[in-house]
């Protein structure tokens, strides 16, 4: 008996949706849609609000990268849904970081 698995396209449906939710719930009014590029940086400003720098903006990236890379590869519903998981607290912790930032300046 096969072990079960989510079609990648269903990976990828749930993957798009959970960033779009993200990034509406970050800005829903599009005011700050031009500094998109710096959304994993709030990952950081959850952590400390006084952090920052391009290495840590390259480390965040890397992070999801990584979430990313495993994700997509995962072959058990289990993995994959314990690695939806952690793309779901990473982008709420995002979503804080955002929001504390934008409060701030």
């Amino acid at each position: 008996m096969a072990p079960k698995r989510i079609a990648l396209k269903y990976k990828i449906i749930a993957y798009a949706v959970t960033w779009f939710v993200a990034l509406f719930a970050t800005n829903p009014n599009g005011k700050y849609w031009p500094f998109v590029y710096m959304f994993p940086l709030a990952l950081a400003a959850f952590a400390n609000q006084h952090s920052g720098g391009w290495g840590l903006f390259a480390t965040f990236i890397g992070i999801y990268l990584a979430q990313a890379y495993f994700y997509f590869r995962s072959r058990k519903v289990w993995s994959t849904l314990l690695l939806f998981g952690v793309l779901v607290a990473l982008l709420i912790s995002n979503v804080s970081g955002c929001r504390a930032m934008l409060n701030t300046h």
